[in-house]
């Protein structure tokens, strides 16, 4: 017999651990609901956010935003269970978005229709998976820029993303993923036994997806060096430490489904997202790994093929991501230098490598002009600050223990991988990923966006030919090997 054993998570007392000198912004997430039976207390959450009702006023009315996926708990639609639960005290208006595609998509379409079935409510529910919430996030976004906006109640039913806790969207613009603001979901309800039926895959997707924190905060501290990112928090970085100080206790619960396992991956995920949220920039856990999803999507959507969990693919990528910090730290330790190469940053060159990467994704070059714009601009910010990037290189000895602090080594990474399930190379993906797609993917992630990481450290330093990217290659194809073996 289930038991209902959820909990209310204490966000303000972490944020002041974590930040006891207010350096973070505000957290707009007024309440984290994780644990068994959760999804009972999603009629509570909406009425705790409301205005009590006067005498002889309306019953409230509710959007519940979902997709066509049939979601169950112990064999019951929850779709359906939250419903009844919320018809009992308000109206409902039941939306079922759907883009025509077996995946639903964040497109324009899609976001128009959400934003019309929100228009006018008290509140909102969203149901489903991180597709469905950020869809919800920028139609309460745009209902708010119509008037008094609704307040939005975000119920997780797969440990796949963080995206949940967060105050951003990822959105398709023009073939290419891009993350833009959106808002904060006042509540999320996250239920573990909702959770632990989700496919394996995704809950597997979304421990991979929690790897970043493993290797994204190092790009995010290096951007802030040579002067791309302005404000680099060692505050959300202390509460993302908090979040993965005992992922190894619990990483191999998800390989087998277990509910405590996956309760403690969906409250990992959670803080996550919250931590980017406040430090007001999704940097602190999206760097290289991130690309090297992105960059797997625009190929596989620009070809009609199967696009895989995106999480899974932010895990394999964190190995790879960790091989090339590894293979930058020996190489700097074996021969410093004081002044990055500067030829890449000719622009006309660039500008070439740029079209050239994308045309195969997209022969009327629409996505390589996209990518170009933000590449270019961080060109330009980068060849400003190239003195700046040189006084970084001149004190390497300075930075290098910071950052090394910031990666755990790709052999860490993968074994936690190994042991709950996930993928741990890009073979090993599903869809796998051969090894030339994977290559063109690593080779060029850097140029699809305007945020500095590693492979752009190494492509000044004249460290990111094709030997070069092989050789990070052949570094995480060994630490995933290792891993495997290891397990077994």
């Amino acid at each position: 017999m289930p038991t209902d054993t959820y909990a209310v998570e204490p966000i303000e007392e972490l944020l002041a651990q974590a930040d006891p000198d207010h350096t973070l912004a505000r957290c707009g997430l007024r309440q984290l609901i994780i644990g068994p039976g959760a999804v009972g207390a999603v009629a509570d959450a909406v009425r705790h956010l409301l205005p009590a009702p006067g005498n002889g006023s309306s019953r409230p009315r509710i959007s519940l935003l979902v997709d066509g996926t049939r979601i169950t708990r112990f064999g019951e639609d929850v779709k359906d269970l939250i419903e009844v639960q919320l018809a009992a005290t308000f109206d409902v208006v039941r939306t079922v978005l759907d883009d025509g595609h077996a995946e639903l998509h964040v497109v324009d379409s899609v976001l128009e229709e959400a934003a019309e079935a929100v228009l006018g409510m008290d509140a909102v529910v969203a149901v489903g998976g991180g597709t469905i919430s950020d869809i919800a996030k920028v139609a309460v976004q745009r209902g708010a820029a119509a008037g008094s906006p609704p307040s939005l109640v975000s119920v997780q039913t797969a440990a796949s993303v963080d995206g949940y806790t967060d105050d951003v969207s990822v959105v398709l613009r023009d073939g290419v993923k891009r993350t833009v603001p959106s808002c904060w979901p006042d509540a999320v309800i996250s239920d573990t036994d909702v959770i632990a039926e989700a496919p394996a895959a995704m809950n597997r997707a979304g421990f991979g997806e929690m790897t970043s924190m493993l290797v994204a905060p190092a790009d995010w501290r290096l951007a802030s060096l040579v002067g791309t990112e302005p404000a680099f928090k060692p505050s959300a970085v202390r509460l993302l430490g908090m979040v993965g100080k005992d992922l190894e206790s619990w990483s191999p619960g998800v390989r087998e489904g277990r509910p405590d396992s996956v309760g403690a991956l969906a409250r990992a995920l959670a803080l996550r997202g919250i931590v980017t949220g406040v430090a007001g920039t999704t940097a602190v856990l999206s760097g290289v790994e991130h690309l090297i999803s992105h960059m797997l999507d625009q190929y596989h959507g620009a070809h009609g093929q199967p696009i895989g969990f995106h999480g899974a693919q932010v895990g394999a990528g964190s190995v790879i991501a960790a091989s090339a910090w590894d293979m930058l730290f020996e190489r700097l330790a074996a021969a410093p230098l004081s002044q990055p190469r500067l030829a890449t940053l000719e622009l006309e060159g660039a500008r070439n490598r740029v079209f050239s990467a994308f045309e195969r994704v997209d022969p009327s070059l629409r996505v390589a002009e996209e990518c170009w714009r933000d590449y270019s601009a961080k060109l330009h910010v980068v060849g400003r600050g190239l003195a700046r990037v040189g006084m970084m290189l001149e004190g390497w000895a300075e930075v290098r223990e910071e950052l090394r602090s910031l990666v755990r080594p790709a052999g860490s990474i993968a074994s936690a991988l190994s042991e709950a399930g996930a993928a741990v190379s890009l073979s090993g993906l599903a869809p796998s990923v051969d090894a030339e797609l994977g290559r063109w993917a690593v080779e060029n992630c850097a140029l699809m966006r305007n945020r500095f990481t590693v492979v752009d450290l190494l492509t000044l330093l004249g460290w990111w030919g094709a030997e070069d990217v092989e050789e990070v290659l052949e570094r995480a194809a060994q630490a995933a090997a290792a891993a495997d073996a290891g397990r077994k």
